[in-house]
């Protein structure tokens, strides 16, 4: 009578156990992606930069660069840049008296100067994307002191890889720019679309 009053309690005791131990994997499988997602994220991170400083592009980069961005950026990025580019170039061929470009300077840092180097600092797994804090630096002409900034970088999976989607200018100083790249390059293309019509 013992042992029948025992296995029912046993029994129930081993349905809690496998309960917990399901419920450690699930929290091990959850951790163990979003800490890939961030290596992943952090990977297409140092991808871009290492193409970034490679070209070293002011204001919206030519045919030959968007290229070369485009195996390290999403394709909804690469496509603004595009749209950019050609607004850019319609615009210069309408100005007779040499009218300067829309966009000047550095555009995928919060510096129109842009960086010299750059280390990323933390990544983080979102609902829809990654993101990574970047720490970007230039040198000061005036005294050759170093001074350093962040900026926030926008990462996404596309297919089998993640690509960076959008950066957000995070830079204090006076003069940066400020907002979001895909929102200054969909307003050059919307005032384009306005100046056409």
């Amino acid at each position: 009578m013992r042992a029948a009053i025992r296995n029912p309690l046993s029994a129930v005791s081993f349905c809690g156990e496998m309960r917990l131990v399901a419920a450690l994997l699930f929290v091990f499988v959850g951790c163990s992606r979003a800490t890939n997602d961030q290596l992943e994220a952090r990977n297409a991170t140092i991808a871009f930069y290492d193409v970034y400083m490679k070209l070293r592009p002011s204001g919206v980069p030519p045919e030959d660069q968007q290229l070369q961005l485009k195996k390290v950026i999403s394709a909804g990025l690469a496509d603004l840049l595009h749209k950019a580019s050609v607004a850019e170039r319609s615009d210069s061929k309408e100005t007779k008296d040499g009218a300067p470009p829309r966009i000047e300077g550095d555009l995928f840092t919060s510096l129109d100067q842009g960086a010299v180097s750059y280390k990323v600092l933390q990544c983080e797994r979102q609902k829809e994307s990654s993101t990574c804090i970047v720490e970007l630096a230039n040198i000061d002409d005036r005294d050759n002191s170093e001074f350093t900034w962040k900026d926030r970088v926008f990462v996404v999976r596309e297919g089998n890889r993640f690509v960076v989607d959008d950066i957000e200018y995070l830079g204090e100083r006076q003069f940066m720019h400020k907002g979001r790249l895909k929102d200054i390059l969909s307003k050059v293309v919307e005032e384009r679309k306005k100046g056409a019509s």
